[in-house]
């Protein structure tokens, strides 16, 4: 099916569009998700180093320092970094915290839902604090053997008795982390990541209509060279043919006065012939004039039912509901219905089955001429409306061009489309008139 050539075109290569422009968005939206899940790991990768150095400090204080709170209190490479200490038993029973994490709501939601699998280290990130909660199993269970007191107390160091009573008997040690910087980076990026989506989109939309109005600029560039050929065609058919023609009829009118009857038949052929090719001449003039003419609000059933009963003989037209006043140039619009009446009468079909129907539709008034004939030509649909292409011996291949013209210019489409059951439809959608103008 081909209906509205013009606009149908255009809703392809819109669809298309759309459809590369998806693609185009997708791809850079990869691109971009990869880069910045590269920079997210980085960071966090940073921040687990940085979070395994306290550790690995925090431990090894314990060798001049009584506890945790002493080892973070006295450094201040710890004190800077770590917000609090808590150990925890296997029966998840607190044995130890300094700091904050005495608030051991939170520490304790965190070891709960770590239980009950094999687990060495996990990280807890915590954005509201911006921290990071490290917990830390000294070794799996079912791996640590029982805790054995020591043979003698006596003469043992603080640090040794915290690390027998309270370590050896630890199940999961929790520390919170200080990590402005990480948290920074990760806003950062996230915000980052959002401006970056919305600059692809951005320039995916703008490309695509940078595609499309450097398509439509072609298409009228090629329209252009279209009307150029008419107008080098009209300026040699009215000057090359228009003198010839005005002799030649006035030698059939002195031969019609002096053979009296005599070839009567042969005369009244080159008369139609000198008419059609000045109606021909006409009518690629009229392309290159002003093709909006003088916009009125007419009839548009009314006239379509006059130019049938001219070309056929009969009334073509079906008026549906509403006013069917259009807003166009009337000789205009009479070219149009002329050109494609005519067209439908020649199609191959019966001619009583050729009608018009007139309609009102938001606003503006849809004309459809339609016929029960041989239909659109399947391998040169796309060409109906190009100048000088006709399917028909005698067509002149420019009447199609004329309708798209002058409905154009009245700010209407045109098309053609097959019909169900065979024939062809060509439809003309014109502005309507306006409202204080339809009476």
């Amino acid at each position: 099916m081909i209906g509205f050539p013009m606009e149908r075109a255009s809703k392809r290569t819109r669809l298309v569009s759309i459809g590369l422009a998806a693609i185009a968005f997708v791809a850079l939206s990869g691109a971009s998700v990869l880069v910045f899940r590269g920079a997210r790991e980085r960071t966090l990768l940073e921040s687990r180093l940085d979070g395994e150095r306290v550790i690995g400090m925090l431990f090894a204080s314990l060798r001049n320092y009584d506890d945790f709170g002493a080892a973070i209190a006295a450094m201040p490479a710890l004190s800077g970094k770590v917000i609090g200490v808590s150990v925890f038993s296997s029966d998840r029973q607190l044995l130890y915290a300094w700091g904050e994490a005495a608030s051991a709501a939170r520490e304790e939601r965190s070891v709960q839902t770590a239980a009950g699998d094999r687990w060495t280290e996990r990280y807890i990130e915590n954005p509201r604090n911006a921290s990071t909660i490290i917990l830390l199993r000294p070794s799996p269970p079912g791996d640590r053997p029982p805790p054995q007191p020591p043979e003698d107390h006596r003469g043992a160091s603080a640090a040794h008795l915290f690390m027998f009573d309270t370590l050896r008997k630890a199940d999961v040690i929790s520390l919170e982390l200080r990590q402005p910087e990480y948290w920074r980076d990760i806003r950062v990026q996230a915000i980052l990541f959002s401006l970056v989506e919305a600059l692809i989109g951005a320039l995916v939309i703008f490309v695509r209509a940078l595609l499309l109005r450097n398509r439509e600029y072609r298409s009228r560039i090629e329209q252009q060279k279209n009307l150029v050929l008419l107008g080098t065609a009209a300026s040699t058919l009215a000057h090359e043919i228009k003198n010839p023609l005005l002799a030649i009829r006035l030698q059939s009118g002195i031969l019609a006065r002096t053979l009296r009857g005599a070839g009567e038949r042969e005369l009244a052929i080159i008369d139609d012939e000198i008419s059609r090719l000045s109606a021909l001449s006409q009518r690629v003039n009229d392309i290159l004039r002003d093709p909006a003419g003088n916009p009125a609000p007419v009839d548009a059933a009314e006239m379509a039912a006059e130019v049938g009963i001219r070309l056929g003989g009969r009334s073509v037209v079906r008026r549906a509901a509403g006013s069917g006043r259009a807003f166009i140039d009337s000789e205009r619009l009479r070219s149009v219905l002329e050109n494609l009446l005519r067209n439908a009468m020649e199609s191959g079909g019966n001619a009583e089955d050729v009608s018009i129907e007139v309609s009102d539709e938001k606003g503006r008034v849809v004309i459809d001429v339609l016929d029960r004939g041989a239909g659109l030509p399947r391998n040169e649909r796309e060409r109906l409306f190009a100048p000088f292409f006709t399917t028909k011996s005698t067509g002149s291949g420019i009447g199609l061009m004329i309708c798209r013209r002058f409905v154009e210019a009245a700010g209407g489409t045109i098309g053609l489309e097959d019909r169900p059951g065979g024939g062809c439809r060509a439809r003309v959608v014109v502005p309507a008139a306006p409202q204080g103008e339809r009476a």
